[in-house]
């Protein structure tokens, strides 16, 4: 789009910040709608969204159809409603197993990256970016609608008869609001390798190959970042797994301004990681934090973290031009924020789980 639009950076910037606007709007909205329906019905609303901006920008291509519709309707809001739906569904099969679960599928939604980003490289070479953006967004809009029609018909969750809590009084929750901050410092630098990791070894004289590489790197880390990221927050909780994510950041910009080939996939790596991370913990955090609103709690932390992943690619551009390495240096210091929030952190104890109100008290046995 740069070469043959004329697209400036930061008109790019913003075609990729807004998906995370989307995405975080849907997922406060979405999570208060998880926690009382059945998820079939959301996963069709947001097929439906997907659908719909997809159909006005491949029709009318422009930067604002790009921007409001292909970024913000479709992938914005479409993939929020999606993902909180389909983790409302997986919940209900596996409760024990919530930040696996979690991890699972944020991780399917990131390693979707990895196939359709060669795949639409290759494409453009054929016949221009927004041919090649036609038929892999038609596609997948078809598999999506394909997806819902096999989609089991579910119950709304337990919860959904219980008494509906706030979202002001779920902030109020001091696990809530710190892991909020937590997530949005935890990613600024990922979503800015997404966006310029390739322009930037290009801009250093290094071969093409090694640029597709290092966006291929963010994308890699970024999915396998959600996948064990979620796995191990079952098994040694989030804050630990939240530590590895703050080191990840404050290590992979100097690395990448180094502008060296190993240095730059390596650092490309790690800023996939952090982003990836972040988002594969967010259900074992909301579970923690909000037991009885659990879907609600997602939904703000997720929009927290599209915060982070917002701020990435607008605000590297005022620290520096594409072939600079101060907003690598600038971005990944939002890690020294997140350190300072999980030392907060080990002060509060988790949220106790909800009273079940319709339990009766057993009798008890003075003799036994």
């Amino acid at each position: 789009m740069r070469a043959h639009e004329h697209w400036p950076p930061p008109l790019v910037g913003a075609v990729f910040s807004a998906t995370p606007l989307g995405f975080g709007t849907a997922t406060v909205f979405g999570g208060r709608l998880a926690d009382r329906l059945p998820p079939r019905r959301l996963c069709a609303a947001a097929v439906g969204l997907l659908v719909i901006g997809f159909l006005v920008a491949f029709l009318w291509p422009s930067a604002l159809t790009f921007v409001a519709f292909y970024a913000f309707l479709g992938l914005g809001l479409g993939g929020g409603l999606s993902l909180t739906a389909s983790i409302g569904a997986a919940v209900q099969a596996f409760p024990e197993r919530v930040g696996s679960v979690g991890g699972a599928l944020t991780g399917t939604y990131a390693l979707a990256a990895v196939v359709q980003v060669p795949l639409v490289a290759r494409l453009v070479e054929l016949m221009g970016w927004l041919d090649a953006l036609r038929i892999v967004g038609s596609l997948m809009a078809v598999l999506a609608v394909a997806a819902v029609v096999v989609l089991p018909s579910l119950p709304a969750p337990p919860l959904a008869q219980e008494e509906r809590v706030p979202a002001g009084d779920l902030l109020r929750r001091p696990r809530l609001w710190t892991g909020v901050v937590l997530v949005a410092t935890a990613n600024p630098l990922g979503a800015y390798a997404f966006v310029n990791a390739g322009a930037y070894a290009r801009a250093h004289g290094l071969a093409v190959a090694l640029a597709g590489l290092a966006l291929v790197a963010v994308a890699v880390g970024n999915a396998a970042g959600r996948l064990i990221a979620g796995l191990l927050a079952d098994a040694r909780g989030p804050d630990l797994v939240l530590l590895v994510v703050a080191l990840c950041e404050l290590a992979s910009g100097p690395l990448v301004a180094v502008a060296l080939p190993a240095a730059l996939l390596g650092g490309s790596l790690g800023a996939g990681l952090a982003l990836g991370g972040a988002a594969g913990v967010l259900s074992r955090m909301a579970a923690d934090a909000a037991p009885d609103a659990p879907h609600s709690a997602f939904g703000l932390l997720f929009a927290g973290y599209a915060a982070g992943a917002l701020a990435g690619p607008l605000l590297g551009p005022l620290l520096g031009n594409g072939a600079a390495a101060t907003p690598w240096i600038g971005l990944c210091l939002a890690g020294v924020l997140s350190l300072a929030v999980l030392a907060l952190r080990r002060r509060i104890r988790p949220e106790a789980p909800p009273v079940d109100r319709s339990a009766r008290p057993r009798p008890t046995n003075p003799a036994g």
